[in-house]
């Protein structure tokens, strides 16, 4: 139940995305108040966040359906990390859509994408231990015992460890959107936003297409 409500919250998410999108190309194209900017910003940032909050939700009920991705579409899948996306990544992504940035931006912009690949790694390193362990507790025991209550059982307690990790990227995902809003200018900001979200709705473009693709040839 928990996941069938997060996957129909999803669906909104995306819905509410998609006109988020629209609004914001619409006012950078056309003249609009840095007050009024501002409010789209932040409007779009915290939507962000509340996918976050959506997601460690889903995660208490079913970790390895939120680490698996399936409520995403086949082309995220294959750039998916601990659930989402690398924020280095995605800074990578981000910066030929930004006006002209000062040096200190740019330094900034540096520091914040070092940062994040030292926390993804570190991330990554403690996962990989994790998988190790969870394997290690599934295949002990002795052969042909027949019950494998105690192995379950045993992989069982390491599993919050899987919800933590999850929780723990996209805190690291929050953390870097609300670094990249301090350095940026509002103006930035409002285009680092709207290049984010058309970037994950080409991703999602890319999947239909391949999907029809296979279609038309079966």
């Amino acid at each position: 139940t928990g996941i069938a409500t997060f996957e129909m919250e999803y669906g909104h998410w995306i819905q509410e995305q998609n006109n988020q999108i629209c609004e914001l190309r619409t006012v950078l194209q056309g003249q609009v108040s840095d007050v009024e900017l501002r409010l789209l910003v932040e409007t779009a940032m915290k939507h962000y966040f509340d996918l976050f909050r959506m997601k460690s939700a889903a995660a208490k009920e079913d970790v390895f359906f939120v680490m698996s991705g399936m409520w995403r579409t086949s082309a995220e899948r294959f750039f998916l990390w601990i659930g989402g996306f690398r924020p280095s990544d995605l800074l990578k992504v981000l910066l030929p859509h930004f006006d002209v940035m000062t040096d200190q931006q740019i330094l900034d912009v540096c520091n914040l994408r070092q940062s994040c690949q030292q926390a993804e790694d570190a991330l990554s390193q403690g996962m990989e231990k994790l998988q190790h362990t969870l394997a290690d507790c599934v295949a002990g025991g002795r052969l042909g015992e027949g019950s494998y209550i105690p192995q379950v059982n045993s992989a069982m307690e390491r599993l919050e460890a899987l919800v933590s990790f999850v929780n723990q990227a996209d805190h690291l995902r929050h953390e870097a959107l609300q670094q990249m809003n301090r350095i940026l200018t509002t103006r930035q900001a409002a285009r680092g936003l709207l290049a984010l979200g058309e970037y994950f709705q080409r991703l999602r473009a890319l999947s239909s297409s391949w999907a029809t693709r296979d279609r038309e040839q079966t």
